[in-house]
Parts: C-alpha cells; structure tokens; sequence
C-alpha cells in the first residue's frame, strides 16, 4: 500500500486560509499536505506541487478536496492527472468523488468534464472582473494597479553603464520590461 498525500491550494492569503483544506486532507488520510497560495489559472510557480509530483512512487495516492483546487481548467487537470499516473500514482479528488488512475475511462471524462466547469468559471470571473473595472472608471475610481517597475530606476542603472540582462537581476524584473521602460 502507497502513501497518501494532500494537495491543498488558496487563491491568496488575504482573509483566505490552507488550515481548513489541511485539516479535511488530514481526516481523508493525507500523511503530509503539499500547498500553493495562488492563481489556479496556471501551473506555473507552484513549488508544492511540483515537489509533490516529484516524490511520488508507485502505489501513492494524491488527494486533494475539489478539482479547482488541482487547476483551472481541462489540460491543466489532464496534464497534473497523467503526471500522478505516469509515477504509477492515483489522483483522489474529494468532492465530486472522482479516482484517476488511467484505468478507468470515466476518470479522464470526469477530470475532463470538471475542467471545463472551471474553465466557464473563471471566464465569468474575469468578465464580472471587466464590469466592476469599467464601472469603476466611469465614476473615477479605478486607475489601475501601480507601477510596479521604476523606468527612472531602469534608466539610472542603465545610464550606469550596467546592461537590460544585470538590470532585469538587479531589479528582480523581466528583461522585457527593461527594454519597454528604457524605450519609454
């Protein structure tokens, strides 16, 4: 018999909180519960999923509450549900009751089918997103977020003679956004 690990994951910190997913983990069973804090549009940046994926062996299983929690949207749930089952692992999720193992042809339709629950979701959230901005601009509330790169910061280092590659490290930027605020 495998290990059982939890997988937990919140959108942010702010008034959200991993203890209540790690303690229903726990109570399904989880030995250790690998967590994320945030967006599940994308499987980018969540180091604990990737170390949970990393330490999987034959016979583990991986839990985790709701699909939305995995990701997003139907290939980010196939590609982390054929990622556990290539370990020669099976994918629990809690609630809808679904059992991914690469077996059973249903999983793949359930995981398929709840990734595009999630994909319809986020698409409402962005356009409720869109509204309220619009909304907001219209009464002249909105200004958008803030900038978080200083173009005079940029052309001051760069004036220093320090290249858009050691600027980007320094400032902890993207190179790109050293070449749009130098072109500014």
């Amino acid at each position: 018999m495998g290990r059982k690990f939890g997988y937990a994951r919140i959108s942010s910190d702010q008034g959200q909180d991993l203890a209540s997913q790690r303690m229903k983990l726990e109570e399904l069973g989880a030995m250790v519960v690998f967590s994320d804090i945030g967006n599940g549009s994308t499987l980018v940046g969540r180091d604990g999923l990737d170390s949970l994926l990393k330490l999987l062996e034959p016979g583990d299983e991986v839990i985790s509450l709701h699909p939305d929690r995995i990701g997003r949207d139907t290939a980010d749930l196939l590609t982390v549900g054929k990622r556990i089952v290539e370990r020669k692992a099976v994918l629990r999720i809690h609630d809808p009751q679904i059992v991914f193992d690469g077996s059973d042809f249903m999983g793949e339709v359930l995981l398929t089918l709840f990734g595009m629950v999630g994909s319809i979701e986020k698409h409402f959230i962005k356009a409720r997103q869109r509204r309220g901005i619009e909304a907001a601009k219209a009464k002249g509330i909105y200004k958008g977020r803030p900038p978080s790169i200083d173009p005079v910061r940029v052309r001051e280092l760069h004036q220093q003679g320090m290249g858009p590659t050691a600027i980007a490290k320094n400032l902890k930027i993207a190179r790109a956004s050293v070449y749009r605020a130098l072109a500014a």
